[in-house]
């Protein structure tokens, strides 16, 4: 039986640099990381975890914590394993997930209004930084990040989109705030089969453009603008997909 390909960023290691997450409310810690990594599309529909002694060496937890977690994802429903010599755990597929990001969404719906209200702050102040603080190479990067050909997997298209606002969060220079804006940023995404049917590649890599002009001509005030338009845009984006799955009838998120 051939599997889909692994964790790449667990399996390959250093693209995921977690500290510990060994204190009393690990197991949650871990369930959150994992369901962010869903939602952003580091881990896709059909992937297949790593063995649970290489992910909680990876994570820097004991394997007791790892599987709390990881059971705690299953009984919810993102995670599936399968028994025997080519059993294993792997993310659940997109109609389950789509189901599960409506509920998810429905019951944390004030939640949800506050992180789209700091993503717009965050984002729009990262675009700010690095518009100011930006050098020449990080300049380049964020550049080769919108150029960079998106290909037709939803996926791909996710992560492609993703690239970009990291490559910004290194130009603002802000660890603090970058970390942050990645946090909020896995818990809102759509899941990866809904993201070219409601924000085609072309639409993001237009809003990308206005925002690398204006990080690229050292504009602050604009790059704060537009980013703050793109936020706007992706928020409309997700509530229209809510609206669709549910049948109707959604507020806006």
């Amino acid at each position: 039986m051939t599997r889909p390909r692994q964790f790449a960023a667990v399996k390959a290691g250093g693209a995921l640099d977690v500290r510990a997450l060994d204190t009393p409310s690990a197991s949650d810690g871990v369930a959150r990381l994992i369901r962010g990594l869903i939602f952003s599309a580091e881990l896709s529909p059909g992937d297949w975890l790593p063995p649970s002694r290489e992910l909680a060496e990876r994570l820097g937890i004991s394997q007791l914590t790892l599987r709390v977690g990881l059971k705690s994802l299953e009984t919810s429903g993102y995670l599936v394993t399968s028994r025997g010599a080519h059993g294993g755990t792997r993310v659940r597929d997109i109609e389950t997930l789509s189901r599960i990001w409506v509920s998810w969404m429905e019951a944390k719906a004030d939640e949800v209004r506050d992180m789209w209200e700091f993503r717009e702050i965050a984002e729009s102040h990262v675009a700010m930084f690095a518009a100011q603080r930006r050098t020449e190479p990080e300049l380049a990067a964020i550049e080769a990040a919108l150029t960079s050909a998106a290909a037709d997997s939803h996926t791909a298209v996710l992560r492609w989109n993703v690239s970009f606002h990291d490559a910004l969060a290194v130009a603002a220079h802000s660890s603090h705030l970058a970390r942050a804006v990645v946090s909020v940023r896995q818990e809102l995404f759509l899941p990866a089969g809904l993201l070219l049917r409601e924000h085609p590649a072309d639409e993001l890599r237009a809003a990308h453009a206005e925002v690398y002009a204006a990080v690229r001509d050292r504009e602050p005030a604009r790059a704060m603008e537009c980013m703050r338009g793109h936020i706007e845009g992706t928020r409309e984006m997700v509530a229209r997909a809510l609206d669709e799955l549910r049948g109707g009838g959604a507020t806006r998120p």
